[in-house]
């Protein structure tokens, strides 16, 4: 099956994409590949299991390349194409929307749903760590953890333009650009929230 996972949250996207596979799967960057290529990709077997799992990046970028994938709906092997835009004037994309074969599915930014909440959280946590970890439960509830360190971010951005020699304000973005890169990468993902509460804890002192 043949699974297109695209959108602005390229985080969600990936996190999806590695549901679907599950461990140990081939990534192909599409920029490497030729249309000659296409057979092997999606119908060609590994040396040790007929099966593959593959994830495939950028493949609706190059037109030479997803105007032939309509050849290969048929695939045996569980296939994951991440895309960053799609767009849907694509006869291509109309298509596979309809494909019983494919499964497409936008991931859509995350957006603060109370921003005034969120914002107060970092500048309160400023002054009062544990005052603003308080705050943040009620965030929790209904916030996405990875739109709430984009607005921390936001925020330390701002102070900096304010104060562009503040050694705290540049420590401050320095660990948030780490955080998020944390809550990208390692296990910490699995609860980005953890790293927003330490965050909250020791920003006082930064």
């Amino acid at each position: 099956m043949i699974h297109i996972f695209y959108g602005e949250d390229r985080l969600k996207s990936e996190e999806t994409a590695k549901k679907v596979l599950g461990e140990n799967y081939e990534v192909i960057d599409a920029t490497t590949l030729e249309p000659s290529s296409l057979p092997t990709l999606f119908l060609g077997a590994s040396l040790f299991e007929e099966n593959r799992k593959i994830l495939v990046k950028d493949f609706f970028s190059r037109k030479e390349l997803y105007s032939e994938i309509e050849k290969y709906l048929k695939t045996p092997h569980e296939i994951v194409i991440l895309e960053d835009k799609l767009s849907g004037t694509l006869a291509v994309v109309k298509n596979l929307k309809k494909s019983p074969e494919v499964e497409m599915k936008e991931f859509k930014k995350q957006e603060i749903k109370n921003p005034y909440l969120v914002f107060n959280i970092y500048d309160m946590a400023l002054k009062n760590p544990k005052k603003a970890l308080e705050m943040l439960k009620e965030a929790k509830e209904t916030e996405d953890a990875y739109a709430v360190i984009g607005a921390f971010a936001s925020s330390a951005v701002k102070n900096l333009k304010s104060a562009p020699n503040s050694k705290r304000n540049k420590n401050i973005l320095k660990e948030l650009a780490n955080i998020d890169h944390l809550s990208k990468t390692s296990k910490l993902s699995e609860d980005p929230w953890l790293l927003i509460e330490t965050f909250v804890l020791r920003l006082e002192k930064m």
